[in-house]
């Protein structure tokens, strides 16, 4: 096997790109040429603090809607999407609370003063540690009625029943009420800011499938194992090279993807192996990167050597139900009929029986957050939502297909964020 290091050093100075290849035959003669588009998108790798300064204001006027004097939020993702406070989320509850005026307020475990005072909230009130002398949630609701809430109504993310108990307990008098749809409808629809982030998410996730591609095409035989530890470095050494901000920024366990082969690329998540690679093969490279907190894929089939007759049969309806998702991703559509439309192709083409799942997701800054291609989300897409579209076909006596694009809902029809080829031409890999 080549040199593991010359090999990242070479992929990971490489920017977004552009494949296309010259094939002479199927055979071992096929040459495949690679080409590199210079430069990738340069930032931004966050959103700035008046992105989330207006973003305070749009939520204030959805509050004034509901009569809310407050919204208090718990969940890690929804402070991180209101306020930008990216933070290490554990058992400590870390809140924060939006007045129907004004700036918000944190309220955090001690451990996290330092950083809060880097960034633009500066009001906030912290407790020592956890679990501490008085349930931490109750401490949170005592401070917030002692800020003139205590009589208000407060809007609240739908809660566990013993967590509703301890925000009574700490604002015995307030009317609390489930406001979490505020929160949630604004994060499906992302402006032009949030996607410029996503776009530049983007470009490491195409990233890490060529650097894939190219690992597999240097080393021939390898291992799923081995694949996913490649990758992972290529794209840990670019990110750290050319990111300007490095919050919210992740590479998905175990090792970055999934890299499935053979007949285990019929397993829709599969956990890796120490397979083998081997001419024959189905190969999906299936990878995601976040940056500033909003996360993308790319995913990608490829056929190691010639491919079989059924082979082409299997990748060409993929190919069909991928495409078809992409032209009805469409404001106006529904989510579950566009599932329908994509997976029909499968169906007509005699498949059926290797569907496994959904056509996609919602994604952004939860790698799957709603709402769902699929049969029973009857969601009215509006333009700017973006999703997974990543129908497959898996034929558990052989191998299966599936790409995945992320994908911006516009007028007429899906805009997809990746660069990657999709046709087969472009996915076969001599080894």
């Amino acid at each position: 096997m080549a040199n593991r290091r010359q090999f990242l050093q070479g992929v990971a100075g490489a920017a977004a790109l552009t494949v296309t290849s010259g094939v002479s035959s199927f055979g071992r003669a096929r040459n495949l040429r690679m080409f590199t588009a210079m430069p990738g998108p340069s930032g931004p790798d966050r959103l700035p603090p008046e992105w989330y300064q207006r973003k305070i204001k749009q939520i204030q006027e959805e509050m004034k809607k509901k009569n809310l004097n407050a919204l208090l939020l718990l969940s890690a993702t929804n402070i991180i999407y209101t306020t930008g406070y990216f933070h290490l989320s554990t058992e400590r509850p870390l809140a924060a609370l939006i007045p129907e005026s004004g700036d918000p307020a944190l309220f955090i475990p001690d451990l996290e003063s330092d950083q809060v005072k880097l960034w633009w909230v500066k009001d906030y009130e912290a407790y020592f540690d956890y679990p501490g002398p008085v349930n931490r949630v109750q401490w949170i609701f005592e401070r917030v009625a002692k800020r003139g809430f205590g009589g208000s109504r407060i809007g609240i993310e739908e809660a566990k029943p013993s967590r509703l108990e301890h925000m009574k307990q700490g604002a015995t008098k307030a009317t609390i009420v489930n406001a979490g749809d505020i929160i949630d409808n604004m994060r499906w629809v992302k402006d032009e800011d949030e996607l410029r982030v996503m776009r530049r998410s983007m470009y490491f996730a195409d990233f890490t499938v060529q650097a894939g591609r190219a690992f597999v095409q240097q080393n021939g035989s390898v291992t799923e194992d081995q694949i996913l530890k490649a990758t992972a470095d290529a794209v840990a050494d670019k990110m750290s090279k050319e990111l300007t901000d490095v919050v919210g920024v992740g590479i998905q366990p175990p090792f970055g993807g999934l890299v499935p082969f053979g007949k285990r690329s019929a397993f829709p998540h599969a956990v890796p192996s120490k397979d083998r690679l081997k001419s024959g093969d189905a190969l999906i490279l299936s990878f995601g990167a976040e940056v500033g907190g909003y996360s993308v894929e790319c995913e990608r089939s490829f056929c190691i050597g010639k491919p079989s007759d059924h082979a082409k049969r299997l990748y060409e309806a993929m190919l069909a139900a991928h495409d078809t998702g992409i032209e009805n991703l469409k404001d106006g559509a529904v989510a579950e009929e566009v599932d329908k439309k994509s997976l029909d192709q499968i169906r007509a083409a005699g498949f059926e029986k290797f569907l496994r799942h959904r056509t996609g997701h919602g994604i952004g800054l939860e790698g799957h957050e709603p709402p769902w291609i699929a049969e029973g989300d009857k969601t009215v897409l509006k333009e700017g939502m973006t999703f997974s579209c990543e129908p497959g076909v898996y034929d558990p006596d052989w191998g299966g297909f599936r790409h995945s694009d992320t994908v911006i809902v516009r007028k007429e029809k899906g805009e997809v964020m990746n660069s990657y080829p999709t046709r087969l031409d472009d996915m076969i890999i001599e080894i």
